[in-house]
């Protein structure tokens, strides 16, 4: 597994500018949970379904649950476009979703015109991971770009509202 090595400034947090490019589903994996390891307060995930080789992974379903556990003030809010295959076969994520619901919130999303097609994780206002094909696993991982985390914030906070939970994932994550 690749190594995701960063400077740590005076503050304790990973040094600005790294711009990490990914191309494999292990990289994926490692910024994803490099991102939640460093976030302190709201991850936000835009996706099309939780892609299971990802979102299903435990080393994953237990950096969320951390991250959520945290603090009372952390929380994690998931947009999908698609909850189907949540619904055929079991995922890691909805149990944790469910016994965390004051920190973790799952909505469908009512697509617009302006909904992005890729999908991307941000961490605060400095983290992202972005999915640039959902066919592939190429993408980048940034540390300390506010400007992208930023253009990534406001296409997921015009989106959250439009939101929905869906019904048929409501039985399971109530």
């Amino acid at each position: 597994m690749m190594e995701i090595d960063h400077e740590i400034n005076e503050s304790g947090e990973p040094a600005s500018g790294l711009r990490l490019p990914l191309e494999q589903l292990d990289g994926f994996e490692k910024a994803l949970l490099d991102l939640f390891a460093n976030a302190r307060r709201e991850v936000c995930i835009f996706s099309h379904q939780l892609d299971r080789d990802l979102y299903h992974r435990q080393a994953v379903v237990e950096a969320v649950s951390q991250f959520a556990r945290r603090s009372r003030n952390t929380r994690v809010r998931i947009l999908i476009r698609d909850s189907e295959p949540m619904l055929r076969q079991h995922h890691r994520l909805l149990p944790l979703i469910q016994r965390l619901a004051s920190h973790i919130e799952l909505k469908k999303l009512q697509p617009t015109p302006h909904t992005p097609s890729n999908e991307f994780v941000i961490g605060d206002d400095r983290l992202s991971l972005l999915r640039e094909d959902r066919e592939q696993w190429l993408g980048f991982y940034h540390v300390d770009d506010r400007v992208r985390v930023r253009q990534l914030r406001d296409a997921f906070e015009e989106d959250w509202p439009l939101a929905v939970r869906d019904a048929s994932l409501r039985r399971l994550v109530v």
